[in-house]
């Protein structure tokens, strides 16, 4: 939360750009608002794509790999050694709503909101959680990494926590098994 923001990308600039509007509204106007640094958010009612919400996409490739819909590799960027920490969407509902009673006292401050390290997650960990729960195997092909694509990134969540009260109570195994389950009900539903 003290690091100063050195913008790498569009996206980043994006939510740098908001992040600022946000801490501004607080100081010039006396605004009650805070600044959540969201990390890798995923669950229930996540419709992803190939390149937004990494862990509902490949949930979906691999319940496509167990219906035999898949015949093909699909592709990553990089080696799949890339980390990220997740955090499932109960857990950031919870923060919200916990938030709001602590909005006068923390107003203008800024929040880095992660699953943190217990939560810390690779692609190549993802791939072997989804063979192991669906007896698949995920062929994929890789492509160069990313330009503007971090290799490590872990929010350190202790502010937070101190601050707020606030930490993760899923785990990203029981995140991924809601995840699946969700997913599958979709599909299910889509095919009726």
């Amino acid at each position: 939360e003290k690091t100063p923001l050195d913008f790498r990308s569009p996206y980043g600039c994006s939510k740098g750009a908001a992040d600022q509007y946000i801490k501004d509204y607080a100081k010039s106007f006396s605004l009650k608002t805070m600044v959540f640094r969201h990390s890798s958010i995923f669950g229930g009612r996540q419709f992803s794509t190939f390149d937004q919400g990494w862990v509902g996409w490949f949930v979906q490739q691999a319940l496509r790999i167990e219906k035999g819909e898949l015949s093909q590799e699909f592709t990553i960027n990089g080696n799949g050694k890339q980390v990220r920490d997740v955090l499932f969407a109960s857990d950031i509902n919870e923060l919200y709503f916990s938030a709001l009673n602590k909005i006068k006292e923390f107003s203008g401050e800024i929040y880095n909101i992660g699953g943190g390290m217990e939560n810390s997650l690779s692609l190549l960990e993802l791939f072997q959680f989804l063979e192991r729960e669906l007896g698949i195997e995920m062929k994929y092909k890789k492509l160069p990494p990313r330009l503007s694509d971090q290799k490590v990134f872990v929010a350190d969540i202790d502010k937070a926590y101190r601050e707020l009260g606030w930490k993760p109570q899923v785990t990203k195994e029981e995140g991924l098994k809601a995840m699946l389950s969700w997913s599958r009900q979709m599909t299910q539903e889509n095919e009726k």
